[in-house]
């Protein structure tokens, strides 16, 4: 796609208009952390999608709130550099990182379909079209989950594309009317708080309803945007002249932050892995507390980088696993239900290890030989040296 003049783009801004420094606001950054709990959320969803793991399905949950956290970031980011916000690049983004692997994933099925074994659900043609026009929420939301077959993960899918094509906007305009970050973030709980109350309730709803709710999971994403603009502008900081009338005792304990935001983190950590074999809690309340724990544990683990916890997260495997996460999210269910078709009578064990190595095979291909070309293409499109942050894969499942 040819590029075209800063004045055909879609921008907030004049063009000319010189960067606008956020004064004391954090930036992002590299943080390899980041891609190791996407490594941790994409693991959580294939075990509970193998039956090993009960609860695993927080894990999109944890891809929620790094959706809406690491997004918001860059947006702010970009407007804080350049004084302006480019939509036109920001969908190009989205499209470069969202296509190539759904159209490998639709092709799969159908290959599946054509050469396997006739797939469950609606005819192949309706859910390959209902994927593409990301509407699967909704689907999934009324009670055809189970229509979708092995294209269900495009409900979440759906939900974030739905969330890309409002937010980036309402942020935009925010932004160019100098709304301060504390307007930002009341507005973000007003409208969480909304959504929250207008998901269905579960006492006279079915499941589908529930799980799938698009009010819910909206809200989770906007839980992830809120803390992205608490973290940026320091919002939950004591106020200096507060700080001077604590004890010097208090004041050199509040100093050592590191410290604290790592303890802090690994208490976020057990809540959040006790979830997984929590039996008690309801099914919305499993997912939205998820969200509630991830937010915060994504700010502290940010602010902590070298802590045990961090390290541990940003290991190697779990960064290559976060990489890769985009299309193991999507193929990792067609290579579940061929296991289970040619293996109808295999351990749970020995199916689960057969469709989780077979599902890192495909999506490393999937990743080598067709998403980052693609999006390395992209990248030589974008020639200002100030897009380098913008340009790296940061959504979990959908990001870059």
């Amino acid at each position: 796609m040819q590029e075209s003049s800063p004045a055909s783009e879609m921008t907030t801004g004049a063009a000319a208009a010189p960067a606008v420094a956020a004064c004391g606001a954090r930036r992002l950054g590299h943080a390899p952390v980041l891609d190791g709990l996407r490594g941790i959320a994409i693991a959580l969803v294939m075990l509970t999608h193998t039956s090993v793991l009960p609860n695993g399905y927080v894990g999109v949950d944890l891809f929620f709130a790094l959706s809406g956290f690491l997004i918001t970031t860059l947006l702010y980011e970009e407007w804080g550099r350049f004084g302006r916000v480019s939509l036109r690049r920001f969908y190009e983004r989205r499209a470069r990182r969202l296509l190539p692997a759904l159209g490998l994933m639709i092709v799969g099925a159908l290959v599946v379909d054509s050469f396997c074994y006739p797939m469950t659900g609606w005819p192949f043609a309706a859910k390959a079209l209902t994927s593409v026009l990301f509407v699967n929420n909704w689907i999934a939301a009324t009670g055809h989950a189970s229509a979708l077959g092995s294209m269900n993960p495009t409900w979440s899918l759906a939900q974030e594309e739905q969330f890309y094509l409002v937010w980036p906007i309402v942020l935009v305009v925010l932004l160019r009317a100098r709304v301060r970050p504390q307007l930002v973030a009341a507005l973000l709980l007003v409208m969480i708080a909304v959504l929250v109350i207008a998901a269905p309730n579960p006492g006279d709803k079915h499941l589908y309803a529930v799980y799938y709710s698009p009010a819910a999971r909206a809200s989770e994403l906007l839980f992830g945007c809120l803390g992205a603009v608490v973290w940026r502008h320091r919002l939950l900081r004591m106020p200096p002249a507060l700080v001077v009338l604590l004890p010097a005792a208090v004041r050199d304990l509040a100093a050592r932050k590191r410290i604290w935001r790592a303890v802090v983190a690994c208490g976020l950590a057990c809540l959040f892995a006790r979830l997984l074999f929590d039996y008690q809690l309801a099914t919305e309340q499993v997912y939205l507390y998820a969200c509630l724990l991830a937010v915060p544990l994504i700010v502290n683990l940010l602010g902590a980088p070298q802590s045990l916890l961090a390290r541990a997260i940003a290991c190697a495997p779990l960064r290559y696993l976060g990489r890769i996460s985009y299309a193991l999210y999507l193929l990792h269910l067609l290579a579940r239900n061929v296991v289970h078709h040619y293996l109808p009578h295999g351990s749970v064990d020995l199916n689960a290890l057969l469709t989780i190595s077979a599902s890192i095979v495909l999506a490393s291909l999937s990743w080598r030989l067709i998403e980052a070309p693609i999006l390395a293409r992209g990248r030589s499109h974008e020639g200002r040296p100030g897009f380098a942050l913008l340009r790296r894969p940061i959504l979990g499942t959908s990001g870059s």
